[in-house]
């Protein structure tokens, strides 16, 4: 172990302090093949902690020889046949890597795989395949199982949301949709540090939208997690579908899509809502006092 530490830090430079992780990752699935020489660069594993780093090997592993550097700073590493799982008790520091050596049991060639464990600020490794070889055969099946399954998710998705199938589904009829602009906040109106700034309605026989697009000028992010329309005259709710954004949250200074999904009362006449959306934890509610349906 310390002549994998000491090449890894020749390599990659010295550690640095661990810094508070993000307030959100992206999870990934990757696949990786190993090096096929000495010149080429170490695969780089993104760890977080909070998050467990499966890596799934294609050869079984000598439970007995794996190394990992810093392995009093993780809150998990369990070894198994095939599999390797790991998650640091703490974020990893900028800069900070970590060695992980791994040999295979089988003595076929390369016996061992090199990796360098680091935190990225955006991104989390969840579920890992190891292929030994870059054109092995299972790499290659399981490549083209993934391509195949993107295409087959990305067919039905277009399928399922095609003006056809809406019709068919009676989602449409003869009336077809109408459109309205959401009367606009004042500045001076804008209460938690949200403020719309453009949004529009759309209304069907059977459904309505409303779609807005919020500037957070808070200091930190905001996630709409339900919405309540309620009648402006009378207080009737409409029932809520679901709420729905382009990103995963809406950081300071930026502005966001948030779109929300209601059911449709059965009369004819346009009707003006109160909208209300809130977070998680119901401390910054967004207000729109008046959306036309």
């Amino acid at each position: 172990m310390p002549r994998l530490a000491a090449l890894l830090v020749l390599l990659l430079g010295t550690a640095v302090p661990a810094q508070p992780a993000p307030a959100s990752r992206e999870r990934q699935e990757r696949r990786i093949s190993l090096p096929d020489s000495a010149s080429e660069p170490v695969p780089e594993l993104h760890v977080a902690t909070g998050a467990v780093t499966l890596l799934l090997f294609d050869a079984p592993l000598d439970r007995a020889s794996v190394e990992l550097e810093g392995r009093e700073r993780f809150r998990l590493v369990d070894i198994g046949e095939r599999i390797l799982a790991l998650e640091p008790a703490a974020d990893l520091g900028p800069g900070e890597r970590l060695g992980l050596r791994v040999r295979y049991s089988d003595g076929a060639r390369p016996e061992q795989a090199v990796f360098v464990l680091v935190t990225h600020q955006s991104e989390v490794d969840v579920r890992i395949q190891v292929f030994r070889r870059a054109q092995s055969i299972p790499a290659l099946q399981a490549e083209l199982a993934a391509v195949r399954a993107e295409l087959a998710a990305l067919r039905a998705h277009t399928e399922a949301s095609s003006p056809a199938v809406i019709t068919l589904l009676g989602v449409l009829d003869e009336n077809g949709v109408a459109a309205r602009k959401v009367e606009l906040q004042p500045m001076k109106e804008m209460q938690f540090s949200l403020h719309v700034v453009d949004g529009f309605s759309l209304r069907a026989p059977t459904w309505g939208v409303v779609s807005v697009e919020v500037k957070n000028h808070g200091k930190t992010p905001w996630t709409p997690t339900e919405a309540r329309l309620t009648r402006s005259t009378g207080g009737a709710r409409v029932p809520v579908r679901g709420v729905r954004m382009k990103q995963p949250q809406i950081g300071p200074g930026e502005v966001g899509t948030v779109v929300v999904e209601t059911e449709m009362p059965v009369e004819d006449a346009v009707t003006l809502f109160r909208l209300e959306v809130v977070d998680a934890t119901g401390a910054r509610p967004l207000l729109v006092p008046r959306v036309a349906l």
